[in-house]
């Protein structure tokens, strides 16, 4: 993780303050370099691309959404689509002769928070092992970092796709982990490797980058003498035969998942119901609104100076269809917190469980577990979700740990992924799939069973156990 500091008045480590001020967007720059250059694609570059790619379709195997082309007039259009584009943004990386030989875009751009991604990268043969394809990276890197500000630079591929990870390490990125179920590409599923670059990484991979690109590096065959790798003290994995099979993802049903509704799950020790702060304003408040420790991880609200300012806050999330806000109501209706679906792509039916405020009333009961129970259930069962995702701020131990005793899987730490408060926020991902639901539901409901606890209420077996973490 990237450091910490106590919180001023509740003593709970928080990351440390950073510059809020938004980064800018990218824009149309032309990036010279020794080898060639970098410039914002145009409609004019399909031509050069089409000529290059043109034969290969094993370009496009793990390009998630797009290719191969069977016309110059399909391809055509693509590159036009791309070139018009605000985000992703794209860039073609032309030779020194003035011919495009590859692609790649800036893209998942986040200015408020200062992250962006490099994707889509597409070499062509002519592209692929040359420094040039080095170069380019290179170019567009310092862009990012030195000209635009960025303070996370995100390299993400299909986990399958040994070259792009070997590319990434190559260049200086640091594996953070594995998502999965997280893309449906092209009818199957894909999980995703996330590596990032940081900016106080920069200054170390920006001086490899520029001793690799030395005249002085390479012989005189135009063979490396220091490889890049090692140069940033990667190990990179081996590469297979160039003619080896590509492995892609099993084949799943691209139906997409239903958005959350208006409903209401019954469970044993309460419910779970829509907001609705008309009948749950009130109650809230007195539960969560001013309990100070509660929002300090909750990363965009609270807590709140009145009920007047909770209550315009309630109001805002009952008009939102993303986040999806849901109360928690004991067996007499009386609301003891809230929590949301959120991040939600129905179209890779994915989910996120979040925005999780629990007053102490409700914390550490049966209620408060039920709670995930059917919310979890909702879901996978209801909704038609593969992949139900908890994140939280990588400081935030009790949510952590309640994520692994509700059987969610650690896939990652996000290195500097957001701005919050004021703050860097280093975040902890975890997930359910689909697969692995049907365990976690029958864990849920044998410990939720009356018989998993004693006549003082206290539980026989602990959830912990059930899923197979160490207490």
């Amino acid at each position: 993780m990237t450091g910490s500091a106590p919180h001023p008045t509740t003593g709970q480590p928080i990351g440390l303050p950073v510059d809020a001020t938004p980064a800018p967007r990218p824009g149309p720059v032309t990036l010279p370099g020794r080898y060639g250059r970098v410039e914002k694609l145009r409609p004019g570059h399909a031509a050069d691309l089409w000529t290059v790619f043109a034969g290969h379709d094993e370009a496009w195997t793990y390009i998630s959404t797009d290719g191969p082309f069977a016309t110059f007039d399909e391809f055509s259009a693509f590159i036009a689509m791309r070139a018009a584009a605000d985000d992703p943004y794209a860039y073609a990386i032309v030779d020194t002769a003035g011919h495009a030989v590859g692609y790649f875009t800036l893209m998942r751009i986040v200015p408020a928070t200062r992250v962006i991604e490099v994707g889509h990268v597409l070499y062509s043969p002519a592209l692929q092992h040359t420094p040039l394809g080095t170069e380019a990276q290179y170019l567009l890197a310092r862009y990012v970092f030195e000209t635009l500000g960025y303070r996370r630079y995100e390299w993400k591929c299909n986990s399958f796709n040994a070259p792009s990870r070997r590319a990434a390490r190559r260049y200086g990125f640091t594996y953070e982990g594995t998502f999965r179920n997280f893309v449906i590409a092209k009818g199957r599923n894909r999980d995703d490797a996330w590596f990032s670059m940081l900016d106080s990484e920069w200054l170390a991979r920006k001086a490899s980058f520029e001793r690799w690109l030395k005249p002085e590096n390479f012989d005189s065959a135009g063979w490396q003498k220091t490889g890049l790798a090692e140069l940033n003290g990667n190990r990179v994995e081996a590469a297979a035969p160039r003619d080896a099979a590509r492995p892609v993802g099993v084949p799943v049903d691209t139906t997409p998942a239903r958005r959350p509704e208006p409903v209401t799950l019954k469970g044993r020790f309460g419910s779970v119901a829509r907001l609705d702060p008309a009948r749950d304003g009130s109650a809230l408040w007195a539960a969560v609104g001013a309990q100070e420790r509660i929002w300090t991880y909750i990363s965009s609200a609270g807590p709140f100076a009145d009920e007047k300012a909770f209550m315009a806050w309630l109001a805002d999330r009952k008009s939102r269809d993303d986040p999806y806000f849901f109360t928690v109501l004991d067996h007499a209706g009386n609301a003891l917190g809230l929590l949301a679906l959120m991040a939600i792509r129905p179209e890779m039916r994915v989910v996120e469980i979040g925005s999780i405020v629990f007053g102490p009333a409700l914390q550490r009961t049966p209620l408060a577990t039920e709670t995930q129970y059917l919310l979890a259930r909702y879901a996978f069962e209801t909704l038609g979700y593969r992949r139900y995702e908890w994140k939280c701020d990588a400081l935030n131990a009790a949510s952590r740990r309640a994520a692994l005793r509700f059987g969610f899987s650690f896939e990652a730490v996000f290195r500097q992924h957001m701005i919050t408060k004021g703050h860097s926020r280093d975040t902890a991902w975890f997930s359910i799939t689909d697969s692995e639901w049907p365990s976690r539901k029958a864990n849920f409901e044998r410990w939720l069973a009356p018989d998993n606890f004693d006549d003082d209420g206290r539980q026989k077996v602990s959830l912990t156990a059930l899923n197979g973490q160490p207490q």
